[in-house]
């Protein structure tokens, strides 16, 4: 998702008429899918309604508006800041680490063809030093590490592949799907419920077994394979370069 704005905010900063600012946020209430107008309406958020659990989502936010020339000049971050069930991110610190945990970088301010206007804002906001467009993955290695240095996170390879799994079947899956294939590869009942589990904990739950087992999950429950045709394979089971241990053969005696 790319760091939202409203269309006239760089107009209305250019004039004087607001100032604005890059933040995250993210929805920390109780529900696994949160649709909220309100936070379009009121905050200044132009992206759409619906909020993960615990998912960042970002923005250029106004912080101030002049009611002599802005017609709803009531609205501003300190809407989301209000709210009991949403969480402001301001600090460089923070959001740096939320960008890494997502494991992206959003192309309209790092990839070929970015708004010059929300690059600048953000790397000000970050303090990060121009390494470039970004082509492709392979280009993002110097901000990662200008990222992972401002958060103080280290490198986790295995994390962010977890982390890019669990974002894939959150958006590929409704709460309701992802319960179905949860239950073709859940073992022990104790390790998830699935009455009180969200989308977000149901995706990151599934993280734990190989994505071919969840993809073969996904055809039983959704589709018309038979669940005890599938293979269960967690990722722990597995050697470093992904083949199962439970099929190695000894050639000694």
């Amino acid at each position: 998702m790319p760091v939202i704005t409203l269309n006239s905010a760089e107009e209305f900063e250019d004039k004087g008429h607001a100032d604005v600012e890059f933040v995250g946020f993210r929805y920390t209430g109780d529900r696994s899918v949160k649709t909220d107008q309100d936070i379009r309406q009121r905050a200044g958020y132009d992206g759409p309604p619906k909020f993960q659990q615990g998912r960042v989502y970002f923005g250029i936010l106004p912080t101030n508006l002049d009611p002599e020339h802005v017609d709803n000049a009531s609205m501003g971050v300190h809407a989301l800041e209000a709210r009991s069930d949403f969480e402001v991110l301001y600090d460089p610190e923070r959001l740096s680490e939320a960008l890494l945990e997502r494991n992206y970088l959003p192309p309209d301010v790092f990839y070929e063809g970015f708004d010059r206007w929300k690059r600048a804002k953000v790397m000000a906001k970050l303090d990060l030093d121009d390494a470039g467009r970004v082509y492709d993955k392979d280009d993002e290695a110097p901000y990662r590490e200008q990222l992972r240095a401002i958060s103080g996170v280290e490198a986790d390879d295995e994390a962010s592949v977890s982390q890019q799994r669990s974002d894939e079947y959150v958006d590929r899956f409704s709460r309701a799907e992802a319960s179905d294939i949860v239950k073709v590869v859940r073992q022990d009942p104790d390790e998830i419920d699935l009455r009180t589990a969200g989308l977000t904990d149901m995706a990151e739950y599934l993280t734990r077994f190989t994505p071919d087992t969840v993809e073969d999950a996904i055809d039983a429950a959704l589709g018309e394979d038979d669940p005890d045709d599938v293979t269960i394979t967690r990722v722990d089971d597995t050697t470093d370069d992904g083949s199962d241990d439970s099929d190695t053969d000894s050639d000694e005696e």
